[in-house]
């Protein structure tokens, strides 16, 4: 899914949790390496202001190669390992406060492990470099994109839904 996906979802379903914007940042970090990415490239002049409205998955992947160093972040944030590493971290009473963050983290390689077909990510890094292949794609159209991309803005829409209702609801 896109990023915002993962937040929108995370609070869909945490928003009745005092800490639902930790669910929701945690739910989106493994991807802000692409919008630090983004940033570099607007700055450099690689890409323009108007060409994010077009930019898809295929077109991001295609900058990677220029970016090691942003490999090798998404790598680390990908990573299951790592997150079962900093996981067991927030069971110590001392950091056990960033737990709904880490959950949240864990919840997008979740949906990530899901949703990426040919591009799956390396769960398992840095151990391996085996990744998990989802017989569905959130983008690419070879493993059913269409089919998913109705099916999840029909969600998305029911929920959105039944947001706007129940805050409608309980203003009045």
């Amino acid at each position: 899914m896109f990023t915002w996906h993962h937040g929108f979802w995370l609070y869909f379903f945490t928003r009745r949790r005092p800490d639902v914007w930790q669910f929701v940042a945690g739910s989106m970090f493994p991807d802000y390496i692409y919008l630090v990415l983004i940033s570099v490239m607007l700055g450099k002049g690689q890409v323009a202001w108007n060409d994010l409205l077009v930019m898809n998955p295929s077109i991001m992947m295609s900058f990677l190669p220029l970016y090691p160093w942003a490999v090798k972040i998404d790598l680390i944030g990908h990573s299951v390992v790592i997150w079962g590493i900093t996981f067991l971290f927030t069971l110590l009473p001392i950091i056990n406060k960033g737990q709904p963050f880490v959950i949240g983290w864990g919840t997008h390689l979740l949906i990530d492990g899901l949703t990426h077909a040919a591009y799956a990510n390396f769960f398992l890094y840095p151990i391996s470099l085996l990744g998990v292949h989802s017989p569905i794609s959130y983008w690419e159209p070879q493993y059913f994109a269409a089919e998913f991309r109705v099916v999840h803005n029909m969600l998305i829409i029911m929920a959105t839904s039944y947001l706007i209702y129940h805050y409608w609801k309980k203003k009045k």
